[in-house]
């Protein structure tokens, strides 16, 4: 992946970026104090930001959601039986994201997506991914 950094302390984010996508983790807050793990990846370049998937390993209420915002649904990961939200989610990562992508209507850059170098890069930084649980 291109421009990878990784950061060990809680409170760095590790962002990735690669083939017209950024993957961003770190630990957040959401409403209501919950907090824990969460994963962004949004769109690079012209589109930067826009939300291709997000999730929210929280405590209490973890969910994802994939696509744009506003038309994308909720998914409780409670509800769907989701035991370990940060495992869950890492593994989707390193093995479909391509998948994901093109679930979430970004076809092109799923086309771009070097899943074998997602993979290896989530590999390395999987420890520091943890130590933000």
């Amino acid at each position: 992946m291109e421009n990878e950094s990784s950061a060990p302390k809680k409170r760095e984010p590790i962002v990735f970026e690669a083939d017209g996508m950024c993957l961003w983790v770190d630990h957040r807050r959401g409403v209501g104090g919950d907090d824990g793990v969460t994963f962004d990846v949004t769109v690079a370049g012209d589109e930067a930001g826009a939300r291709i998937l997000r999730v929210d390993c929280f405590g209490k209420t973890p969910y994802y959601h994939i696509g744009p915002a506003g038309k994308d649904v909720v998914h409780d990961m409670n509800a769907e039986g989701i035991v370990d939200p940060v495992r869950w989610t890492l593994d989707p990562l390193k093995s479909r994201l391509t998948a994901l992508l093109t679930q979430a209507g970004y076809e092109e850059i799923a086309k771009r997506i070097d899943q074998k170098a997602i993979a290896d890069s989530l590999s390395q930084v999987e420890p520091d991914i943890f130590a933000k649980v």
